[in-house]
């Protein structure tokens, strides 16, 4: 951990601890421990069974359900009791953690309550359509500081961008969260005067059942990617000299991604997109896709149409709707002669010009059935010979720029060539 990080991590625990004291100091009130305890407890175990938004740095990004219960305490109880029972919701439910992530964890979203309670009572909420108002916006206060202090410490972690990182999640926390929070603890601040701390009971139940039929849904759009990766590695292991092209051409698009801020969902996305560029081969015969000599007319005909195949295919998903087109002009040409369509220059989507350069240098880079593999100093040379013509002038810089990190990502996933060494 570095140096910058702990440094952040201290300050938001002094922070958390000097609004304790200060509420105290000015003697604010305190509700019944025991209705902290059952409420904080509730708001542990909406917050065991998390729903895991995406992947930062090869760590899990996860929103939990329990700030259904923090943001519910910010409004029915005193502003120091809010952040007890959100410092109870944070603490680690059935798996280990560092310390420092636990007292970040818990420091963080005690913070994000006690603002969440102090916006709220910004409001005069004496009126209905006043008070509906006054929740939302708790939510959204909760939402900008919880993830904000969260992207700060996966930034200095993963040594990425603040601002795309929060974007991203932002995103994630309102598509998913934001209609669930505001509609049960509306609810749950709705009732609490008729059925007292039972409400827990009539939230809670709604909360994990919402929660799994999430996950069972995320685990059947998974299943199907992973299906697709199953069909592209099957694919790929088929000829011993495209074995890895995939990653590889992931990778690659990531070091290009990253140089040119592209981070996040996006990211993500591009590495997906890259993964199954291919896809669409499953169509080709296997005597055209291995063939030793030159293709002929028909044959190539065939091949070039792959990229719509794989369009086709990924299409099946409609979480991947984002990179369909990606996956269909990869092939297109920054002076209109590529194909499917011909399109050319900035008509061709970002990411298909950057998985379209990278997938000419790992092809340039492997050996094929007719040829041998050109070294990286020849290969880079081909590309920037096809700057303007054949690939994105700008993206042809941020390779050449980047060059050491594709030949380090080309040594160590070269494919082992059948009864090679």
């Amino acid at each position: 951990m570095s140096l910058s990080l702990k440094f952040y991590i201290a300050i938001i625990t002094i922070i958390s601890g000097a609004l304790i004291c200060a509420l105290l100091f000015f003697h604010e009130p305190i509700d019944p421990w025991w209705m902290i305890l059952v409420w904080g407890i509730s708001g542990w175990v909406a917050d065991a069974y998390p729903i895991e938004v995406r992947k930062v740095n090869g760590n899990k990004w996860v929103i939990g359900l329990g700030m259904t219960f923090n943001l519910s305490a910010a409004v029915l109880f005193s502003p120091i009791s809010a952040m007890i029972i959100s410092m109870i919701a944070g603490l680690p439910a059935f798996h280990r953690l560092a310390w420092y992530k636990i007292v970040f964890n818990v420091a963080q979203i005690s913070i994000a309550t006690f603002l969440a309670a102090f916006t709220y009572r910004l409001f005069p909420v004496n009126l209905e359509i006043v008070r509906i108002f006054a929740i939302a916006a708790a939510i959204g206060v909760y939402a900008l500081i919880n993830n904000s202090f969260v992207a700060g410490a996966v930034s200095m972690a993963a040594k990425k961008r603040f601002g795309g990182i929060l974007r991203d999640v932002l995103v994630d926390f309102f598509g998913i969260s934001i209609f669930i929070s505001l509609a049960i603890a509306y609810l749950a601040i709705y009732i609490y005067p008729y059925v007292g701390f039972y409400v827990i009971f009539v939230i809670l139940g709604p909360l994990l059942a919402i929660r799994f039929v999430i996950d069972l849904y995320r685990k059947f759009l998974n299943t199907k990617l992973e299906a697709m990766y199953a069909l592209m590695k099957a694919l790929e292991e088929k000829d011993p000299y495209t074995a890895g092209h995939g990653e590889r051409v992931s990778l690659y698009c990531e070091v290009m991604a990253e140089k040119m801020g592209i981070y996040g969902k996006q990211l993500d996305d591009l590495k997906i997109a890259a993964q199954l560029h291919d896809i669409g081969k499953i169509g080709v015969r296997d005597i055209v896709l291995n063939k030793a000599a030159k293709l002929t007319d028909v044959e190539y005909d065939e091949i070039k149409k792959h990229p719509v195949d794989g369009a086709r295919i990924i299409s099946e998903i409609p979480s991947l709707n984002r990179i369909v087109p990606w996956v269909r002009y990869h092939h297109e040409r920054w002076n209109g002669t590529g194909y499917p369509d011909g399109k050319k220059g900035e008509d061709i989507p970002l990411e298909a010009r950057i998985i379209g350069i990278c997938d000419v240098y790992d092809a340039l880079t492997t050996k094929r059935s007719y040829r041998d593999e050109y070294t990286h100093e020849e290969a880079i040379k081909i590309i920037v010979a096809g700057s303007g013509k054949d690939f994105d002038p700008e993206l042809v810089s941020i390779l050449v720029e980047s060059q050491d990190r594709f030949n380090e990502i080309r040594i160590a996933k070269a494919p082992s060539y059948m009864g090679e060494r």
